[in-house]
């Protein structure tokens, strides 16, 4: 049986050649890179040795060929990816204030992005698999992307795969009640929830960790706060476990939540524990950011070998 499937946004990414660049002044900007908050996770997943596939849609464009190019050089099958003629890829383009933080811009809801619809997500496709993972910026593009991700979220409980889920949360997208309500819905699917610390506030505002288990849907399900170089904190009904991270120099932190749940998954189909599995995705996590584009995988020897010679951080 394949192990993960993604649906979701392709997108490609321009980013500030430096901090404090703003959009309002000419400047350097970088690219185009592949990216995609579900597409980084296929890649890096297949990078680490799963059976990845994903359903998206592209354009027909030089943008839609750059990320094909690379999902299928790296492993993942992207049989069910669209070309829509017609349609440019979708695009963002992010900036980074002094102190790190970003800043996007999205297009996508009106690109071929956006255009993935309830049609193109096959049940015998989606029951193959062992995991079906989505994010939350794919909810906020639309109707359309939305209730296609929603069909296969619904294909993946009916069949009894496991549903893993990034909130990804995206300041710049997050609006109306109709997201709240896919959002909610897929919650009460998910197995496996992998959250930054600060979406975790910002989706359950008031929600303390000690609550965290109020959360989980069954006894195997689990929850992972990633905090970056800090490294993650996993949750299951048994308790809480803190993994530590790694140090590196950042170069651009865009893509590495996503390359954590895609090692993060790929170990577990491999069979590691919770544990062994969130070391791995720290690690990949770490190797990320050392490099510029969100799509920053890298194949298993890589992060083998740089577990063999960097330890974790000390704990505080």
């Amino acid at each position: 049986m394949p192990d993960i499937l993604a649906v979701g946004e392709i997108l490609v990414e321009i980013m500030a050649e430096r901090r404090g660049q703003a959009y309002m002044e000419p400047g350097c900007w970088l690219g185009p890179y592949p990216s995609g908050a579900p597409a980084i996770m296929a890649d890096q997943a297949a990078l680490a040795g799963a059976s990845c596939a994903m359903i998206a849609a592209v354009g027909d464009d030089d943008f839609g060929k750059l990320n094909l190019m690379r999902l299928k050089n790296d492993g993942v099958d992207a049989s069910c990816v669209k070309i829509l003629p017609g349609r440019v890829t979708g695009t963002a383009f992010v900036a980074y204030d002094t102190g790190g933080g970003r800043q996007f811009i999205f297009h996508f809801e009106h690109s071929a992005a956006g255009a993935l619809s309830e049609g193109d997500v096959d049940e015998a496709f989606v029951s193959g698999f062992r995991y079906l993972h989505v994010c939350g910026c794919s909810l906020c593009a639309g109707k359309t992307l939305r209730d296609a991700v929603l069909k296969a979220v619904r294909l993946a409980k009916k069949h009894g795969a496991g549903v893993s889920f990034d909130p990804n949360l995206r300041p710049e997208l997050l609006s109306g009640a109709e997201v709240d309500a896919a959002f909610n819905e897929i919650i009460s699917c998910t197995s496996l929830l992998l959250t930054g610390k600060s979406e975790l506030n910002a989706f359950f505002p008031g929600r303390a960790e000690k609550d965290i288990l109020s959360l989980l849907n069954g006894d195997e399900s689990c929850i992972v706060i990633k905090d970056g170089s800090n490294g993650a904190r996993i949750f299951t009904h048994s308790g809480m476990e803190t993994v530590r991270g790694f140090s590196v120099e950042e170069i651009d932190p865009t893509g590495a939540g996503d390359c954590f749940d895609g090692a993060f998954l790929a170990r577990l189909c491999r069979g590691d524990s919770l544990r062994a599995a969130a070391i791995y995705a720290n690690a990949a996590g770490a190797l990320s950011v050392t490099k510029r584009g969100p799509m920053g995988g890298h194949a298993n020897s890589e992060i083998e070998l740089f577990l063999k010679h960097n330890s974790p951080l000390r704990l505080a």
